[in-house]
This record gives structure tokens, C-alpha cells and sequence, in this order.
């Protein structure tokens, strides 16, 4: 074969892969990890060793006019760089929206990078309450906006369930899990709450 005709080949070849989209890559991490009151869960979505997400369940204790008040939470925290989903409508809430399965996490999702509450407890003589979506749904999907070392924007998910409750001497008991996480490697590209391939 000439040269001329392999030169010509070649740039037909190159033209032709640049011509085909990028195709989507999900890389996903399945964990069903677990953990109570005080604990916590540290998500590395690149595997870089460098926590992306912490999801934290702190107990407070306090006084109010009439005598002790607890304060439980679960709390995720993003870092720096990083955002998670907050509630829709409640921009300035401070609190993490809980997606259903089958949702797309992209631009569109109103995203905060401070630490916001998935699900809250309060009880003691002052009164109890309690606040955020996590309550009543076996396991919801944080929406995640995750910024790579080279500084692209990825979208992803982290699949959790939370139940808590106050027993009759007020002490508080709660279960977290952590069922899994997943990131779309391609910039930008939105990703589906629980999917877990390119597919």
C-alpha cells in the first residue's frame, strides 16, 4: 500500500472514532454498610482515598427553660469542591432531598455545598419534633455533585436508609445504611438514581 493511501486510511479511521460519541461510564461501588447513633460513613466515589461525601449521626444533649433536651441527627456533608441536593422549593432549608429510584441527577437538581440534614429527632420537656425527607421511605437516593481532581463536574448517587426512635427512658436508637454509590465518569452527563452501568 502507498503512502499516500495509508495517510489517507489512517485519517479516515481517526475522523470516523472521533465521530463516535462518548459513551456513558458509571462506575459503581456497592458497600451495605451500617451504622448507629455517634457513627458515621465516609463516601470515596473515584476510590482516589479521599472522602467525597460523610454522612454523620451526632447526638446533642442540652437545656431548655423546663429541663434536658436531645437533639439526633443524620447529617451529610460534602467536600470541599462538592455539593449535595437539597430539597426542591426549599433552596435555603438545609435539608438533603430524598430521590426515588429512577431519577436523573444532573444540572437541573438545586445543589448546596454546607452540611445538610437528611433527618432530624428532637425530644425532652421542651417538646419533640422531628424533620427532613429520610422519615417513613425504606431507603432514598442523595443526588450528588462531585467535582474531579481535574476539576469536571460528575453527577452520582448514594443509595440510604435511616430509621431511628426514642425508647421510653428517652434514649434514642438508630440504624443508617449505606447501600451503595455510583458517579457518571463522563463530564456533566447525568446519571439515574440506582443505576449502576453504562447501559
Amino acid at each position: 500500500m502507498r503512502l499516500r493511501q495509508r495517510i489517507l486510511l489512517m485519517s479516515v479511521t481517526l475522523v470516523a472514532a472521533l465521530a463516535i460519541p462518548a459513551t456513558a461510564e458509571v462506575v459503581y461501588t456497592q458497600v451495605n454498610a451500617s451504622f448507629s447513633v455517634g457513627g458515621y460513613y465516609a463516601i470515596d466515589l473515584n476510590h482516589d482515598g479521599v472522602a467525597d461525601f460523610s454522612l454523620r449521626s451526632p447526638i446533642l444533649q442540652g437545656l431548655c427553660q423546663s429541663g434536658d433536651q436531645d437533639l439526633w441527627s443524620l447529617t451529610v456533608t460534602p467536600a470541599s469542591g462538592n455539593s449535595v441536593a437539597v430539597m426542591s422549593g426549599q433552596p435555603n432549608s438545609g435539608l438533603a432531598a430524598a430521590l426515588p429510584n429512577n431519577v436523573a441527577v444532573n444540572a437541573t437538581e438545586v445543589y448546596s455545598t454546607a452540611t445538610s440534614v437528611m433527618a432530624e429527632l428532637q425530644w425532652g420537656y421542651c417538646g419533640s419534633y422531628s424533620l427532613g425527607q429520610w422519615w417513613g421511605i425504606p431507603s432514598g437516593y442523595l443526588a450528588l455533585q462531585f467535582r474531579a481532581p481535574d476539576g469536571t463536574i460528575h453527577y452520582g448517587w448514594a443509595k440510604v436508609s435511616t430509621a431511628a426512635y426514642v425508647d421510653r427512658y428517652g434514649v434514642v436508637h438508630s440504624t443508617t445504611v449505606v447501600w451503595g454509590y455510583a458517579y457518571e465518569t463522563i463530564a456533566g452527563q447525568a446519571i439515574m438514581t440506582g443505576q449502576t452501568s453504562g447501559d
